[in-house]
């Protein structure tokens, strides 16, 4: 396993392109979403109540915005947006996977042409499995809300609905891990031109070298994003900032990681 980390690492190393075009998707949908979120809610604080105010001009504020939601088109808009917004992402992100995976597939090419090429090729493809995958990630939901709702009324305090829940949502983290690895090896498969049936094969046959190998590049990325945080919080200000925006790359390239060494693994095993 540790070769295949090492081998990881040097072909996520040798990929600046694809790491720098997640990069720049993650920066640009960021401030995107920012700038969205940013325009509803600043004028919302405008029209808070200042502290002065009694408490009766606050909750008359949330009644206001109770009946602007509940009882007229207002809220329609922002709904359109979310769901233009939704759409957007849903196609752009299997695109951007169309070209990494076509890139490590065949690094032969030129970087730029090679992740220009694998959009072309692999978009319908890659589009496809994309759109099966968030419905497999979004169908046990229903299951979860049930709990939620069970906890809800069995439980008096949050804290033992907290405890209720907890089993539930450690199965379905397990249950994404494993669709995720799932659908990661189906798109080797489609980049490299072999069957489907190939690559499930190969993910049942090393299931437990594969899921070493997602649990230790999760908890490196894990531990770099909690040092960042409190590092963050500690040295608030222009270091601060520097830190996080350094991150944002670093984050990327751990994830190019765990990309690259289940890929050394596919390499290795369907030779």
């Amino acid at each position: 396993m540790w070769k295949l980390l090492k081998n990881g690492f040097t072909n996520a190393w040798s990929q600046p392109f694809a790491v720098c075009a997640l990069f720049t998707y993650n920066l640009l949908w960021g401030l995107t979403l920012y700038a969205a979120v940013r325009s509803i809610v600043v004028p919302l604080l405008h029209r808070y109540p200042s502290p002065e105010l009694s408490r009766e001009a606050v909750q008359l504020f949330w009644l206001e915005a109770q009946f602007q939601i509940t009882k007229t088109d207002l809220i329609v808009p922002y709904l359109w947006w979310a769901l233009a917004l939704l759409l957007i992402r849903m196609v752009l992100s299997p695109l951007l996977s169309a070209g990494i995976y076509y890139s490590l597939e065949h690094t032969e090419l030129n970087a730029g042409y090679r992740f220009v090429r694998g959009i072309r090729k692999l978009a319908l493809p890659f589009l496809g499995l994309y759109v099966l995958q968030i419905f497999l990630t979004v169908a046990p939901l229903y299951l979860l809300g049930t709990k939620v709702i069970e906890g809800y009324q069995s439980h008096a305090s949050l804290t033992a609905i907290g405890w209720h829940l907890l089993p539930w949502i450690g199965i379905y983290g397990v249950y994404l891990l494993l669709i995720h690895t799932l659908f990661m090896y189906m798109q080797f498969g489609l980049a490299s031109s072999k069957s489907l049936l190939i690559s499930c094969r190969l993910l049942v046959r090393n299931a437990l070298t594969i899921l070493l190998i997602a649990i230790f590049t999760l908890s490196v990325t894990f531990i770099i994003s909690a040092l960042v945080m409190t590092s963050a919080m500690v040295w608030a200000g222009f270091t601060a900032l520097m830190l996080v925006q350094a991150y944002r790359l670093l984050h990327m390239f751990c994830k190019m990681w765990t990309i690259t060494s289940q890929h050394a693994l596919w390499n290795a095993k369907h030779e």
